[in-house]
């Protein structure tokens, strides 16, 4: 039986890809729903994304209002990239109270290598929610797109962070990135999470 999304090449002795295919629908973990992102969640979501500490240890600013987060949702929604890369979404709804409380988001390259990036809203931080949607995106993605390797950034302050990827069996990969936060000097922790067998 061919696994007609990874087939080796006889002559090659390559791995050749099928080209990726958007695979939507809700994920559910045990306390969140996770939907894919539309900007219908802009208005949802702007008070989590308004707040300025969510953005301490990454260079982006807070959207001014609803209407700048729909246009930023509305240029990623649509998971088919102009690069060739799936853009993969997932807005968080803590069923309990039905409030959104994050936002996962996943690359997924052609040769399957994934990064992945999350935001937690600052008053839902440190209930272990980051772990819950990202343990259900990570098996989502070994299944559903046959991902070889997700990889993730952290600035190196960011212990909180750093302990989730760890806890999550992410490795810490041996070169850093040099970058800029808020205009000041910063370094990433470079993370990946190699495909068991």
């Amino acid at each position: 039986m061919v696994d007609h999304a990874r087939a080796v090449g006889p002559a090659s002795g390559h791995t050749v890809h099928a080209p990726l295919i958007y695979v939507g629908g809700k994920l559910s973990s045990d306390r969140m729903v996770l939907e894919g992102l539309t900007p219908a969640h802009a208005p949802l979501m702007i008070e989590g994304f308004a707040d300025a500490s969510l953005y301490r240890w990454i260079d982006v600013t807070p959207p001014a209002d609803s209407d700048e987060l729909e246009r930023r949702f509305r240029r990623i929604a649509n998971p088919y990239a102009p690069s060739g890369e799936l853009w993969l979404n997932w807005a968080m709804l803590l069923r309990e109270t039905g409030r959104y409380v994050g936002l996962i988001e996943a690359t997924v390259r052609p040769d399957r290598v994934v990064h992945l990036a999350y935001y937690v809203f600052t008053a839902y931080m440190r209930r272990g929610l980051a772990r819950e949607a990202c343990t259900t995106i990570i098996d989502h993605l070994w299944h559903a797109y046959d991902a070889t390797e997700i990889r993730a950034d952290s600035d190196f302050r960011n212990v909180p962070s750093r302990c989730l990827l760890e806890s999550l069996g992410f490795t810490r990969r041996a070169h850093t990135r040099t970058t800029k936060v808020h205009g000041l000097p910063s370094v990433d922790y470079r993370y990946r999470l190699k495909r068991a067998g």
